[in-house]
């Protein structure tokens, strides 16, 4: 693609003086704080805090998952080196992987089968950081003082692990890598933060709507965390009779902004379906900004402008006939969630998911034909 000029502190990618005043007055009040703070630094560090029960009875998730984290701290689960420990004869290598003592510190972090789930939620480094500890008090308050996000999915992985170790000691098939992780951010979706499993827009939910005979519609969506620049697409591609054929979810290690991710999100949707030679294409998605950046060239200069362009590239040249429509976040949940598992998968390693798709899938998809205000 040809280069272009473009000015990045403005979201259209436009120059204009205002902006630039806005740039220089951000300049001179960073200046003027960091001034003020020099030699201000306190010689003492705040002390570590030590480790308290109540914060973990206080955790906002599901009665079961806090008390498996407070017989986890406990050390006291059903681990096969704890009940040889008490006397009971009996094999104690690991059931998922058959290879070492099945203590705490294998099960949950040295598994070469759990190492796997956790890359997968992009957590390798606190399972790294928590290898290092001495003991399960430890391991749990290092765990509670993470992040939120980062502290719930963890605890999410601990609780999924064990419950897909517990089928594989009880002699069923290990359960994979996307099994587990999915199972991980599911179970916490209970906590205060989601509690519904459809999003609801201006008080009352729809629900999906089949596109015509013939053609093929695909919802995208995106996720975008601030703090750290990282980001999320999932898609999905189903037919006029509501059938999906085709699935996907992946994550970015970096990312400008939530249009951005949008933008992703698209692209790789669209050469998704266009290497397997889909021609006719409805595109939904629930972002107002991207539906109008693929329609026109008004935002051909901003952060996400070269993904715009590459997503027309694609839409002009891969497919006979494409439309571009916007849909509410309720109508479009099952994109949504698969972006939400997205978050946790390795950004070297996306996921495209043909028919028959996984049933964590098929459970995000039967939400969206669901009648509206229908949990399931």
């Amino acid at each position: 693609m040809e280069d272009l000029l473009a000015w990045h502190y403005d979201k259209k990618g436009i120059f204009s003086v205002k902006s630039a005043y806005h740039v220089l007055d951000d300049g001179r009040t960073r200046d003027r704080c960091r001034q003020r703070g020099e030699g201000s630094g306190s010689t003492t560090s705040p002390k570590a805090p030590e480790f308290s029960w109540k914060r973990i009875w206080q955790l906002r998730c599901p009665p079961k998952i806090r008390h498996f984290l407070w017989r986890f701290t406990h050390n006291s689960l059903p681990l096969r080196m704890n009940i040889a420990r008490r006397g009971m004869e009996i094999d104690t290598r690991c059931p998922v992987c058959w290879r070492l003592g099945e203590d705490g510190g294998h099960c949950f972090l040295r598994c070469k089968y759990v190492k796997e789930c956790w890359r997968a939620m992009n957590l390798e480094g606190i399972r790294i950081r928590l290898s290092t500890l001495l003991g399960a008090e430890q391991v749990s308050d290092c765990i509670l003082s993470l992040k939120e996000e980062e502290k719930m999915a963890t605890i999410g992985l601990l609780w999924s692990w064990w419950n897909a170790r517990n089928k594989a000691n009880a002699g069923e098939q290990r359960r994979s890598t996307d099994e587990v992780t999915f199972s991980a951010r599911m179970a916490m979706i209970s906590t205060a933060n989601d509690k519904g499993p459809r999003p609801v827009s201006g008080g009352r939910a729809c629900s999906w709507d089949a596109p015509p005979e013939g053609i093929w519609k695909i919802n995208i969506d995106g996720g975008f965390c601030e703090e750290n620049k990282r980001g999320a697409w999932g898609f999905v591609v189903r037919d006029s009779e509501g059938k999906a054929a085709m699935a996907g979810a992946g994550c970015m290690e970096v990312v400008a902004d939530a249009l951005c991710a949008e933008a992703h999100a698209c692209v790789e949707a669209l050469k998704a379906v266009a290497k397997v030679g889909m021609q006719s294409i409805l595109l939904e998605t629930d972002s107002q900004l991207l539906v109008k950046a693929l329609k026109s060239k008004e935002h051909d200069q901003a952060l996400g402008g070269v993904l715009f362009r590459e997503a027309k590239f694609l839409i002009a040249t891969l497919f006979n006939s494409v439309s571009v429509k916007f849909a509410t976040r309720s109508c479009n949940y099952a994109a949504h969630e698969l972006a939400k598992l997205g978050r946790y998968r390795d950004p070297e390693h996306p996921a495209v998911w043909m028919d028959p798709l996984p049933d964590f899938v098929n459970l995000a998809l039967a939400c969206d034909l669901a009648e509206p205000g229908v949990n399931i």
